[in-house]
């Protein structure tokens, strides 16, 4: 992939390895879309593949290796629809501004009764949380996602926060990593068939996904793993849950379409990035590229 301004390049979708399973039905929609819209937009994010971490299973060409970090329903729509390449923004894995948190889950149409019983069926610690740490629901989210303090349970699995405000707390008998994606499939296979992720329009507040969404019956908030955590799940083939990992990285590029008969054409990657410059040095000149200083809201997705 060649340098330029924004690490931007087209990449072959088989030198990529994914972290975390596809979602089928997004993937059949946004399948669906690029066929009718004939483009792709936005890039996927990716980071260079550690190589002391390369599997045994690897092709043996040697070519590198690129860990998507955010995009595997994209790369599996194009892989479905045959393309063999995908435009990528390359971020660096080690930065300190590339921040590895978690998504919420918003659970549906689920009565509480019923979503508790499965939980227990699961052979998880389930107990219900002090009401006294939730007097401010800002609380209960730095409690799990402040995976950077020592203070923090390292066997939670999850924290479940119901609609009358009862909530109940996931623990698993150890700290085992692999053991808390395995318990993670389980528990969200249980609301599988009707869940979205949270994309926190309320900045901090859990609880605010109740107060505009009436069919909202439950939120799952997930424990964050750490990025030297993905890093080894990849390197031994694990996947975690689709809707799990949430990268947040400064500079992210949005809104960049690139056609499909570019992405299908038979063609070197070379001359794809080549004319991937030509198009980026079109836009910033002709003022078409906005840069923004923090996050965005956009109502376009």
């Amino acid at each position: 992939m060649q340098s330029n301004w924004f690490e931007l390049g087209f990449v072959h979708l088989e030198d990529l390895i994914v972290h975390e399973i596809c979602d089928f039905n997004r993937v059949r929609r946004l399948a669906d879309q690029i066929r009718k819209d004939g483009h792709l937009k936005n890039p996927i994010l990716v980071s260079t593949y550690p190589a002391e971490n390369k599997r045994d299973n690897f092709p043996s060409d040697e070519r590198e290796k690129l860990l998507v970090l955010d995009g595997v329903n994209q790369v599996s729509a194009l892989k479905l629809l045959g393309y063999p390449d995908i435009l990528v923004q390359r971020v660096d894995y080690s930065d300190p501004n590339v921040e590895l948190t978690s998504w919420d889950h918003l659970i549906f149409k689920i009565a509480k009764d019923k979503l508790m019983e499965r939980l227990k069926s699961e052979n998880l610690e389930i107990v219900p949380y002090d009401a006294e740490y939730i007097k401010a629901d800002v609380g209960m989210r730095q409690l799990v996602h402040n995976g950077g303090q020592s203070d923090v349970d390292e066997n939670l699995v999850g924290l479940i926060l119901f609609r009358d405000r009862s909530t109940l707390v996931i623990r698993q008998e150890d700290s085992s990593p692999e053991r808390k994606v395995k318990h993670l499939f389980h528990i969200i296979a249980i609301y599988n068939a009707s869940w979205e992720i949270y994309p926190h329009l309320g900045g901090d507040s859990v609880t605010s996904a109740f107060d505009t969404l009436e069919n909202c019956s439950a939120v799952n908030i997930i424990p964050p793993f750490r990025k030297e955590e993905i890093k080894e799940f990849s390197s031994r083939g694990i996947l975690l849950p689709f809707g799990v990992t949430r990268f947040v990285i400064p500079q992210r590029i949005l809104g960049l379409e690139i056609s499909g008969s570019v992405l299908g054409a038979n063609a070197p990657l070379s001359e794809k990035n080549l004319f991937l410059k030509e198009l980026l040095s079109y836009r910033v000149k002709s003022k078409k590229t906005k840069f923004y200083q923090g996050p965005v809201f956009l109502f376009n997705e």
